[in-house]
């Protein structure tokens, strides 16, 4: 490459380039100015540039529309590459320009029923208050996806595996911890070894349905499906204090998560233990156990970094690993 030729490639601007790309993905030039949201005489300004730093003609008129050279076959690559690499020194500029913004703005979070309660203290404190700020928890709605996709919530963690195009769902982990949760007073505690989920299912079976995990069917009903057993009774419920209420007047048992637990421990009146892993692992064959997700918006429409949101995931994940 000649320094003229160098000279007269440095001079051109960042959007000229981004004329070069548009015209060679849709062959024309009315496509390109609307994709670039201006005027068609100026695409043609910018094509006309092009032509006479690379002294070619660079895309030939023809009847299916504008064709490209020999030269314009070469080059795309490498201005695709090159554009590639401005997009992605905007979208950097712009995640820190957005944090600077809204420092003093609480980022809104919304987490699947049994992740409130945990993660409220888990965020307050000292360390995390420094780093994130204020953070104000929702509760996971069906409207949920699109709040975050409006930009009226930041992020969510939920159990919801439905994948929203416009959305980004990352895998965090799966709870396999689990515990056997019914009144201090229930027979079910008599038995002096490991508790089977056959003695379980002599007994009324209540759950709190979580969508995107038991909505349809509860593992251990399933689990009483395929063995052939009868549960006396199995009942759900929508939210914990209905569960809670339930447990202690009904003579029912339950299940509750290695997250859920640390919230239930503290519920008067309630035993838990928990399921061996032989137990455990039935259960599983049955249904998976419940994975969750973190769910974003694209990258650039963000207005927090990433290691804001690995910060708020980092103490899930423990719990999440703890519980194995």
């Amino acid at each position: 490459m000649s320094n003229a030729l160098l000279k007269q490639i440095c001079e051109l601007d960042v959007f000229t380039l981004l004329v070069f790309k548009s015209i060679f993905d849709t062959g024309h030039a009315n496509s390109a100015a609307k994709a670039l949201d201006v005027s068609a005489p100026k695409i043609s300004r910018c094509l006309n540039a092009l032509r006479l730093t690379f002294n070619d003609e660079l895309f030939y008129r023809r009847q299916q529309g504008l064709k490209p050279t020999p030269l314009a076959e070469s080059l795309y690559v490498a201005i695709c590459q090159f554009t590639e690499s401005v997009y992605h020194l905007e979208q950097s500029a712009t995640q820190i320009q957005n944090a600077a913004i809204n420092a003093d703005l609480p980022l809104h979070i919304a987490a699947c029923n049994g992740l409130l309660n945990f993660l409220a203290p888990q965020l307050s404190t000292p360390e995390v208050a420094q780093a994130l700020g204020k953070i104000r928890l929702h509760k996971w709605q069906e409207n949920s996806a699109e709040l975050i996709h409006a930009g009226a919530l930041d992020f969510g963690i939920t159990l919801e595996s439905a994948e929203n195009k416009e959305l980004s769902y990352t895998k965090l982990g799966t709870i396999n911890g689990v515990y056997i949760v019914a009144a201090k007073q229930h027979p079910l505690w008599q038995i002096e070894t490991d508790i089977s989920l056959e003695q379980i299912c002599r007994h009324p079976f209540l759950f709190i349905e979580v969508k995107g995990f038991n909505s349809k069917i509860d593992p251990l009903e399933l689990f009483c499906q395929r063995q052939g057993i009868l549960l006396p009774a199995v009942e759900k419920v929508i939210d914990r204090e209905e569960w809670y209420a339930h447990l202690l007047t009904m003579k029912s048992v339950a299940f509750c998560s290695s997250i859920d637990m640390h919230t239930v421990k503290h519920m008067p009146g309630l035993h838990l233990a928990r399921l061996n892993d032989k137990e455990l692992n039935r259960l599983h064959d049955s249904m998976m156990a419940p994975q969750y997700y973190l769910i974003e918006k694209p990258a650039i429409h963000r207005r927090y970094s990433q290691s804001q949101s690995a910060l708020v995931v980092r103490s899930l994940l423990a719990a999440l690993d703890h519980a194995r």
